[in-house]
């Protein structure tokens, strides 16, 4: 069994602001967003042990979070084809995974993150309506020995937690 952790990035700044998507920061709440479920990563079984996350500016600094919060002392594996990648490509670069890595954690965008969760969870046609918003983690456990054995249908979602009740339980 492997365990494979989705995060979608936290919030970040507007579209409109920027010449291009790939630059857009994290605003305020995302940065607050972010260290939450960072906080929350850093709490389950077995520990994250391997990071592949999009390189774009949003996607960086919330994978930033989650190394400093981990204690993470690996490289993060910053793959271009991450960025605005679909489910397939996210398959793709899990399958090329190191075989120790027990537990991955991945960090991207939607709509791939959420179908990627999906199709995992639900097969490869799967007619499950599923979004995962900003700074939201989805924890599964995959039916594999080895990362090049994923496929869809193998993982049963154990974790699914968007920040919005994190933030509640801070504020109360």
């Amino acid at each position: 069994m492997k365990t494979l952790s989705i995060i979608r990035h936290a919030k970040a700044a507007t579209p409109d602001k920027y010449a291009n998507d790939f630059d857009r920061p994290l605003i305020k709440r995302g940065q607050k967003d972010a260290l939450q479920i960072s906080q929350l990563a850093a709490t389950l079984e077995p520990p994250v042990d391997w990071l592949i996350s999009s390189p774009a500016v949003r996607t960086r600094e919330t994978t930033e979070s989650l190394v400093k919060t981990l204690l993470y002392t690996k490289s993060v594996q910053w793959e271009d084809s991450a960025y605005l990648a679909d489910a397939e490509q996210w398959l793709a670069l899990l399958r090329t995974a190191p075989p120790e890595a027990e537990h991955i954690a991945i960090i991207g965008h939607n709509p791939g993150v959420s179908d990627l969760v999906a199709r995992l969870a639900g097969g490869a046609v799967t007619h499950l309506s599923f979004h995962l918003p900003t700074a939201a983690l989805a924890t599964l456990t995959l039916e594999i020995f080895w990362w090049n054995q994923i496929r869809w249908g193998c993982g049963q979602l154990k974790l699914l937690i968007p920040p919005k009740p994190l933030r509640k339980l801070k504020e109360g």
